[in-house]
Parts: structure tokens; C-alpha cells; sequence
């Protein structure tokens, strides 16, 4: 709590009044994280029809993020490795978080399946498919990987959805 009086400015004591604990301000934090994800990366796959294009517009928001240095990796992945099997609270907001992303690549692949554009496979084959590449983007830039190193990698992986010409 001492870092977080010292890096905002906010009095210690307005600090507790609205958190009783720093558990309490770290849920809140994450669930603000929450929000804005669903702002930027959820609700655009829900608003309209969306499809492989998407899928590939999608990581290139994400790309973007990543590289503008707003996100050094992810606050709920970071918050499933570190804490969510300490703390319930924080599990059920990070469950929340992944059940958001994989609805929203679910009806994505759904969409470029019906459209012939992904390879016709079961659903959630393909939702954990792109939950791995998100994952691994993370971890990528977590790395420190250029760029074009992380630009390749999504892709590459994009790429392997499409159909199999015979």
C-alpha cells in the first residue's frame, strides 16, 4: 500500500477508506482491467459480425497495444500465475476475463467457419487454438521479442486456421 500512496499521490488514509486492504484494491484493480478489456478487445467482436478478417484485425489491435508499451503482458494472465490460486475473488474475475475472450473468439470462428474461411473443425479445438496464440503473445512480449518476431509468430498461427487446399 506504501507504493501505491507513494505512486498516485492519494493520502494513505483515502486509500483505505475506499479499500479496507491491499487484496481489495487489487481486486478493484483488476476488475477495472476488466472493463477496459471488454471495451477495447471484447465489445468489437460482439457489435458486428465478425469473422476471420477480424480475428486477424483483433491481434493486430493487440500488437499494437503491446508494442505502444500500454500493456507489458497481460494483468489477468499475470493474475492467474501469481494469485487467482490464493484468493477466489480474484480466480472468479480472471475466470470471467478468459470466459469474455473465448466467447468472443467462439463466435468469430464460428462466423469464418460458416464463411469457409477457417478449416472446419470442432469450436472449442479452435477457441483453446486461439487462446494459446493470445497467451503466447504474452509471453512473447514478456520476453521482450521484437515486433516482427511477435508479428510473424500471430501470423503464422492465423494462417494455420485457413482450410487446406487439396
Amino acid at each position: 500500500m506504501a507504493d501505491v500512496v507513494k505512486n498516485s499521490g492519494v493520502a494513505r488514509y483515502g486509500l483505505y477508506q475506499a479499500f479496507k486492504d491491499k487484496d481489495q484494491l487489487y481486486c478493484a484493480t483488476l476488475h477495472h482491467y476488466k472493463e477496459r478489456l471488454r471495451e477495447r478487445f471484447v465489445k468489437p467482436f460482439s457489435s458486428q459480425r465478425s469473422d476471420y478478417i477480424g480475428l486477424v484485425q483483433h491481434f493486430d489491435l493487440v500488437l499494437d497495444q503491446l508494442e505502444q508499451g500500454e500493456h507489458q503482458g497481460c494483468f489477468a494472465h499475470q493474475a492467474a500465475i501469481e494469485r487467482a490460486g490464493q484468493d477466489q475473488n480474484v480466480n472468479d474475475i480472471v475466470d470471467s476475463i478468459f470466459e469474455e475472450s473465448k466467447e468472443s473468439y467462439r463466435l468469430t470462428l464460428k462466423n469464418a467457419i460458416a464463411d469457409g474461411q477457417v478449416r472446419d473443425m470442432p469450436i472449442e479445438d479452435l477457441v483453446i487454438y486461439v487462446m494459446g496464440i493470445q497467451r503466447a503473445l504474452i509471453a512473447m512480449t514478456k520476453q521482450n521479442c521484437s515486433l516482427k518476431e511477435r508479428q510473424d509468430y500471430v501470423r503464422c498461427s492465423l494462417a494455420l486456421l485457413k482450410p487446406v487446399n487439396n
